[in-house]
């Protein structure tokens, strides 16, 4: 749920990112920034949650204090395709996905080979000289033969782009326990012992990376992209997913919030959603017996993020006792969010309203402000733009986003920005476009139908006024620049 502005819980979590010192940022679009010696540019580290909402964020002390309060926090960050795969598509293009067509997590229009693999982040850092790893999970259907493989039987060869590989392989990747890996090429299996983890594997991995890089070859940067599973839905046992069941938290986290009270917000199981599109109107209100579900599952995640939590200080604290925690920049974010019955939406991501596209995001490091809250619209499509402008590294395509530093530098320069919402959603025939800029939120369906939420008087999107005279003009001016935006690449996406 996203916490409206003056809400506990968007207190909560801001609090603890007060206002103090700017810095100096310099970028260029496209990564076109002259390269600076070795020694000086930062090693970057990106940990990405799947499936985390911008309000669990309250439920993560560790990565708030480490991150959060020691960097910037972008308060307004959107996923501009809200489903895992065009999402990770994004992060690794700097690309919408009408740009880089990935528009699905399965075949015909998305999973991992619609992604030109040949031309993303770890093959341009490469090229810059950096060390790069992955470490978790990477695109939908990554290792299948097809998306009915239920093991896992594909080409497990690492992507380009990546000196070290430490990917899940599809469909095991969601398995807390049971899961397989490929380590460079060749498959190792986890059991169900509390060892086998997934988050407390992939941190360990992590760690021994970052270690590594650094004592053989201390004076090359490096990129880490490390991307648990956490808080997503999974199995507990190998033999395939259960996209079904609860989160799995790591046995020392069971039950830890088993009390925990889950407030629900006015758009939770909206009660009167005859002014939303015609596929919400379609949707049940949401019973007893699934609500209590939702909750049992709400306070699973809040205890699988316990877990990436700790490491999160894992790896700063190796970062710190290695020397190299003030030249690393440290992202944290999600790649979408998650519906626990707002707007009567049961499970699931995709749609663009708030609960699915606002995300955490925040930044420490070098040239990065400490302490900082910004509130310009930023998005998934900046984080390439702004790692391949820190590394001093040159893109090889037209990057849609910005570099954040900037952003977090001067918010003033950007406050009029907007970015792009789009899916296509694969079990209904309707299309969404949208975007998210300034007070408004505004949806358009390939259906005809309309949505306009002023989100400084009603940010949980009660109310839409599409279809009031008095939001006329507001309307033409959005609806200019959305058509805009739907096609837009490199520097005319704004």
């Amino acid at each position: 749920m996203r916490a409206p502005s003056g809400s506990p819980v968007r207190a909560t979590i801001l609090a603890l990112v007060a206002v103090s010192l700017g810095g100096l940022m310099v970028s260029c679009r496209d990564g076109g920034s002259s390269a600076p010696s070795a020694a000086g540019r930062p090693n970057v580290l990106v940990i990405m949650a799947d499936d985390q909402t911008f309000e669990s964020m309250r439920k993560m002390p560790k990565t708030l204090d480490l991150i959060g309060k020691q960097g910037t926090t972008f308060s307004n960050y959107e996923i501009s395709f809200p489903n895992c795969c065009p999402s990770r598509a994004t992060y690794l293009t700097g690309q919408y996905a009408h740009n880089n067509g990935v528009r699905d997590n399965v075949l015909p229009l998305g999973g991992w080979t619609k992604l030109k693999a040949a031309e993303t982040l770890p093959v341009w850092l490469q090229r810059a000289g950096y060390r790069t790893a992955h470490i978790g999970k990477y695109l939908n259907t990554w290792g299948q033969t097809d998306e009915n493989d239920k093991v896992g039987q594909g080409d497990i060869s690492p992507p380009p782009g990546y000196d070290h590989w430490f990917g899940l392989i599809d469909p095991t990747t969601y398995n807390y326990f049971g899961y397989s890996v490929s380590v460079n090429g060749t498959r190792y299996q986890y059991g169900t012992k509390p060892e086998d983890y997934q988050t407390d594997v992939l941190a360990q991995e992590a760690d021994n990376t970052i270690r590594r890089f650094h004592d053989e070859h201390p004076d090359q940067p490096w990129f880490v992209s490390l991307t648990p599973l956490a808080p997503h839905t999974g199995g507990v046992e190998a033999g395939g997913p259960a996209f079904w069941e609860d989160p799995v938290p790591a046995p020392r986290h069971a039950g830890v919030f088993k009390d925990e009270p889950i407030s629900r917000g006015p758009a939770w199981n909206e009660a009167d959603v005859s002014d939303k599109p015609k596929e919400i109107r379609d949707l049940k209100p949401i019973d007893a017996n699934f609500d209590a579900t939702e909750i049992n599952a709400t306070r699973k995640e809040y205890e699988t993020l316990q877990a990436l939590d700790e490491a999160v200080e894992k790896l700063v604290t190796t970062l710190k006792d290695t020397g190299q925690l003030d030249n690393t920049l440290i992202i944290y974010t999600s790649d979408n969010g998650l519906y626990h019955g707002e707007h009567r939406i049961p499970f699931g991501k995709v749609r663009l309203y708030e609960e699915g596209t606002h995300v955490p995001y925040m930044m420490r490091g070098p040239g990065v402000p400490a302490g900082k809250e910004v509130r310009p619209f930023a998005g998934n499509v900046d984080l390439a733009p702004t790692i391949v402008a820190a590394a001093g590294a040159t893109a090889g395509l037209t990057m849609d986003g910005i570099d954040l530093r900037q952003v977090a530098a001067d918010p003033s320069k950007y406050g009029d920005r907007a970015v792009l919402l789009e899916n296509w959603i694969t079990f209904t025939p309707n299309r969404t476009w949208g975007l998210r800029g300034g007070q408004w939120s505004y949806l358009v369906h390939s259906s005809g139908e309309k949505e306009l939420y002023d989100m400084s008087a009603d940010p949980y999107q009660e109310r839409n006024v599409a279809a009031d005279p008095a939001y006329a003009s507001v309307l033409a001016t959005l609806d200019q620049r959305l058509t805009a935006l739907k096609s837009c690449a490199g520097s005319r996406c704004g």
